[in-house]
């Protein structure tokens, strides 16, 4: 049997609020040294996920990142697992979604973000 995804959450997910700027969001992913953040409405309700492939698509679109907002860039609705998913599962949603994060959420709210560098990075552990 496969490990269950929440072995893989490492820490919890870092958020911004949906009228964060581009160039706010950018600093946060920096300043945190990850790939994705969630984007959250003032009441805290998870709406969509942003990360720094989003912001390179951004990039190209040569808008100014302070005067574009974080509601404006992310993927609504971001894909959630359960934290007793297996490692397997959630693998094979990523490839075929061909996405590179998922939320893993239990009824309580958000657990933490996996990524596909979490991934790799169980691979290079494990061998």
């Amino acid at each position: 049997m496969s490990k269950a995804i929440s072995s893989m959450v490492h820490r919890q997910a870092v958020t911004a609020d949906m009228d964060a700027t581009i160039a706010e969001v950018a600093e946060v992913l920096r300043l945190n040294d990850i790939s994705a953040l969630l984007v959250t409405e003032r009441n805290g309700a998870v709406v969509g996920i942003i990360s720094a492939r989003d912001l390179a698509h951004f990039h190209h679109e040569k808008r100014d990142p302070a005067h574009v907002h974080a509601w404006e860039v992310c993927s609504y609705k971001p894909v959630e697992v359960s934290p007793d998913a297996s490692v397997s599962e959630v693998a094979k949603i990523m490839v075929t979604s061909g996405i590179h994060h998922v939320v893993v959420a239990d009824k309580k709210g958000v657990v933490g973000i996996v990524s596909a560098l979490d991934f790799v990075e169980q691979f290079i552990e494990h061998t």
